[in-house]
């Protein structure tokens, strides 16, 4: 568990390896919210956090979701379980998903375990703006597509921290340059949006938040320098791909060339001999999710 002060805390969900994905906890006079829930197995560690703060099962007021990807709300009905009194928030779009998961089910128990439903009574599913107040804290919800039609981002008024989900990219820990950490975008499949990213992107710029947490991985300070760069990013997505004319194995070595291209100018350490074993998983997932936009965008 770490600290970012002013009733913040971090637990990473140990969701692959460490350092992957974070589960948030907000406390605050007593009472507290949880953001994000990765998978089931992430469970132990929540609790063990809530132990040494303190915190009292029966005050988990909400357990917020940015979206029903798995690695986020796989592990949201067991959540519920644990904690009686609390609502889960989750996007209108994805709220249905979590009261009757078996479309989740369908391929994904041997990674997250059982897709536990949730009683539709305690879902929340907040229109844009909504206010969720605990203690002295409000998050508000935020529609956020671009990522995912499904997406919410959640702004905490009193510290000014916004919680993105992956709606403010992707930045491991290894991922520091001269100007702090820097980060890149998320296009995973199916519903990858460029415009909509953009969107969201200066959606989030203009609330200017002092912080922004992102699910994988950790806290971002520099917010206008990754604004920046996540933008010039999407566009560049998208060049690969029209280039690639939405070929999977085209716009992986891309991808790999953009993010080696921005190693070397940040003056980063990779963790491992080359990009693409460092960023394995996120090369795989994005190549897939632009070759799925650039089939559906020719649809239209």
């Amino acid at each position: 568990m770490r600290s970012y002060g002013r009733g913040i805390y971090g637990i990473d969900a140990h969701y692959e390896s460490e350092g992957m994905a974070a589960i948030y906890l907000l406390v605050s006079e007593g009472r507290a919210a949880i953001i994000e829930t990765a998978h089931n197995a992430s469970l132990p560690h929540l609790l063990t956090a809530l132990k040494a703060l303190g915190v009292k099962r029966e005050n988990i007021d909400y357990i917020c979701v940015t979206h029903v990807h798995l690695d986020h709300a796989g592990g949201a009905g067991s959540y519920m379980r644990e904690f009686p009194q609390a609502k889960l928030v989750v996007h209108p779009r994805g709220a249905r998903h979590m009261v009757s998961p078996a479309k989740l089910v369908e391929g994904v128990k041997a990674v997250y375990g059982e897709i536990i439903p949730v009683a539709e009574e305690r879902v929340i599913a907040p229109e844009d703006r909504r206010e969720l107040k605990f203690g002295e804290m409000t998050l508000v919800c935020y529609d956020a597509p671009g990522h995912a039609k499904h997406h919410m981002i959640f702004f905490e008024k009193s510290t000014r921290s916004l919680f993105a989900g992956d709606a403010f990219g992707i930045s491991y820990r290894w991922m520091e340059g001269a100007d702090g950490r820097w980060a890149f975008p998320t296009a995973s499949p199916v519903q990858f949006d460029p415009a909509a990213m953009i969107a969201t992107t200066e959606k989030i710029v203009a609330l200017a938040p002092e912080q922004i947490f992102i699910t994988h991985f950790g806290e971002l300070t520099n917010v206008r320098k990754n604004a920046a760069l996540l933008t010039e990013g999407v566009k560049k997505y998208v060049e690969i791909t029209e280039a690639a004319a939405g070929d999977k194995a085209k716009i992986k070595a891309g991808l790999a060339e953009l993010y080696r291209e921005t190693v070397e100018k940040e003056g980063t350490t990779l963790p491992a001999a080359t990009v693409e074993e460092s960023l394995r998983v996120d090369l795989e997932l994005n190549a897939q999710g632009l070759s799925c936009w650039y089939s559906n965008s020719r649809k239209k």
